[in-house]
């Protein structure tokens, strides 16, 4: 009952303020770049269910990490287990999310072969972040089930001389510190170079052997973007290397009695990235665009002795025929290795382990025709995905004993996208978007599969509407997403754990909403999403999708007491959920919780800030993760839980100029 007052209460609060006088555009009018637009497009002439996180949003309300930074946005939970980089879902993916959202950095996709670790990004390299909920197949293809979320980092300035310096000390021994500048030479060459170090000891305590070791992550990015008329070519390099100590899970006594506790096991990971990408964007006509990005990622795992490098290119040519009406004809190539460099032992012979190795190509079409106030936008996307990799056999006492070559080829990924968009007003639109979105197993799925493989189908099918009403902007929508052969992880049957489609169809049917109100000195934010995800036929019929909350409300406020101080507060609730492989909902639900997070800012006239703030500020005891077990030893079917951070204090500066 205490979350359908609260939601009734939020609702009532936002209708009220709708009343106030008129306000000009915020964030309604972003040009965003990830839609089926990439060439650039106002939020406003999009059809598609579109937030953005800009480097404000990140100042003022104090965030450190890109999972704080997509925190609170309808529709998005971020999961995390320790020594994981964070799953973003999107709209109700559960376990599997981190394969369901393409992640993508300045439009590289990041999560291929391998998952790539968002913590290695500092925020502090961060210009903005696009999420697109349900769409994006047509331009990114395999994965895109639930949408996609865009990372798009600082560029080179056209200035002569600007950077910045930054020094955060917080709970935990944790210090964070950064470091840029930026020049240009000549008319036509900008330069920017940048530094970002993060030590800390972390929440939890470390088991061990590694009682006294610090989480460490250090990040380089080197910019350069050359000026041509009508133009440009733009390099970003990144280097990152991180260690990460984490610890295992919690039993649920110990979870409620101390959090922060070593759990029952403890590891490293630590890694080194390499990320190129160049792209070259250029009007060759008032009519013809073209628009080149490629990229090349090498990632080492240095915990489990393997490298994987990935390769990336995608063209496209935009042809204008009419006032905001276009064709865009475009493709892309993708290929990874991953090489496992430890020997492994078979049946008492030493030999090496066979690479992975994964390769897809594709071309799409899409157009989007404007008559008058009306929009109508269609995509078509046929990809390829060919994947080689081994599956490995055990014996009773898991000593391998046997390695088999595989292969798998996918050629039937359609991916579909029609969308209607009406402008009824200068600030106004409603939107109405069917989507078709395919995801193949991947390598990590395929090596401990089970039953017959078949590709994973989304339809998803979206009315929504943006607009601005008297001091309130609101952006809301309603879904509904039938999945076909959805894959999942299985581990009901505590003899036969294992990866595989869904016998039956899943559906997934919420509503969303974000409100904002600007007033002369304060904003106030309410986002709320309910998602109903139920399994609709086969063995779990009838069952809700394990691993995700039906609510999660976010309610926000920024005041400016002076036009130097600046305090913000955030609250963020999730109603109780099933653990995330609890299939047959044999567990209770658990982990409904509400937490808190303040800050405040004063900037100095001088490009001198000083902020200070609390997260978690009442000391809430909940879960990052909670999973199962279905062991038929002692002690038995339970789950168990990954804590999340208890409170935490931080204070810093920065120095722009």
């Amino acid at each position: 009952m205490k979350k359908y007052l609260m939601v009734a209460a939020i609702l009532a609060v936002g209708t009220t303020v709708l009343a106030e006088g008129k306000i000009g555009g915020t964030k309604l009018e972003e040009t965003v770049i990830t839609t089926n637009e990439s060439f650039g497009t106002s939020m406003h002439e999009t059809a598609k269910n579109m937030y953005v996180v800009t480097s404000e949003d990140l100042e003022k309300r104090g965030i450190t990490t890109i999972e704080e930074a997509l925190r609170g946005i309808p529709g998005v939970i971020v999961n995390k287990m320790d020594g994981a980089s964070p799953k973003i879902d999107l709209r109700s993916s559960g376990a599997t999310a981190g394969y369901n959202t393409i992640i993508l950095l300045d439009g590289i996709p990041l999560n291929g072969l391998v998952g790539f670790d968002i913590t290695t990004i500092s925020i502090n390299e961060i210009e903005r972040i696009e999420v697109v909920q349900g769409g994006g197949a047509v331009m990114y293809g395999d994965g895109a089930i639930g949408g996609v979320v865009n990372i798009l980092t600082k560029e080179a300035k056209d200035k002569l001389n600007y950077g910045s310096v930054g020094l955060e000390q917080g709970s935990w021994d944790t210090t964070r510190a950064n470091l840029s500048y930026g020049t240009k030479i000549g008319d036509k060459l900008l330069l920017n170079a940048s530094y970002s170090g993060y030590e800390s000891m972390d929440y939890r305590d470390r088991n061990k052997e590694y009682k006294d070791d610090e989480d460490k992550r250090e990040s380089i990015w080197l910019r350069g973007k050359y000026l041509l008329e009508d133009g440009n070519i733009e390099l970003r390099y990144n280097h990152n290397k991180m260690k990460d100590y984490y610890t295992g899970y919690l039993e649920k006594n110990d979870f409620e009695d101390n959090p922060t506790k070593p759990g029952s096991y403890g590891g490293l990971t630590h890694s080194v990235n390499d990320i190129w990408n160049l792209s070259y964007n250029k009007k060759l006509t008032n009519n013809l665009d073209i628009l080149v990005y490629g990229g090349y990622l090498k990632n080492e795992s240095k915990n489990q002795n393997q490298t994987t490098e990935e390769w990336f290119v995608k063209p496209q040519l935009k042809y204008t025929y009419a006032d905001s009406s276009y064709l865009i004809l475009g493709g892309d190539y993708r290929t990874g290795e991953r090489e496992f460099k430890t020997p492994v032992q078979v049946n008492g012979i030493i030999q090496k382990a066979p690479n992975d190795e994964r390769e897809s190509y594709a071309g799409y079409i899409i157009n989007k025709t404007t008559l008058g106030k009306w929009q109508f936008t269609q995509g078509y996307r046929r990809e390829k995905v060919e994947y080689k990799y081994s599956e490995k056999k055990y014996d009773m006492s898991w000593n391998l004993v046997e390695i088999n070559p595989m292969e798998a080829s996918y050629s039937n990924n359609d991916s579909y996208e029609l969308g209607v968009n009406y402008l009824y007003s200068d600030t106004g639109n409603v939107y109405l978007n069917y989507t078709r979105a395919t995801r193949t197993p991947t390598i990590n799925d395929a090596g401990a599969w089970s039953g017959a493989v078949k590709t994973q189908k989304n339809d998803v099918y979206e009315l929504g509407m943006r607009d601005y009403y008297g001091k309130t902007s609101i952006a809301t929508s309603v879904f509904y997403i039938k999945s076909n052969n959805e894959i999942y992880y299985d581990k009901t049957d505590s003899n036969n754990s294992t990866n595989r489609n869904f016998d039956g169809k899943v559906e997934r049917t919420g509503i969303q909403l974000s409100l904002q109100h600007y007033f002369d000195k304060l904003t106030l934010r309410e986002n709320i999403a309910y998602t109903k995800s139920e399994v609709k036929s086969g063995v779990y019929k009838g069952n809700e999708f394990a691993g995700v909350p039906e609510w999660t409300v976010n309610l926000g406020a920024t005041y400016d007491f002076t036009e130097k101080l600046l305090g913000n507060i955030d609250l963020y609730y999730q109603s109780d959920i099933y653990a995330e492989d609890d299939f047959d909902n044999y567990f209770s639900k658990d982990n409904e919780y509400i937490t808190v997070d303040t800050n405040i800012k004063y900037k100095f006239d001088s490009g001198l800030e000083l902020y200070a703030g609390v997260r978690n500020l009442f000391d809430e005891n909940y879960a990052n993760t909670i999973t199962s077990t279905r062991s038929n030893w002692a002690p038995g079917p339970r789950t168990v839980y990954y804590p999340a951070d208890g409170r935490s204090y931080y204070a810093g500066f920065r120095y722009s100029f």
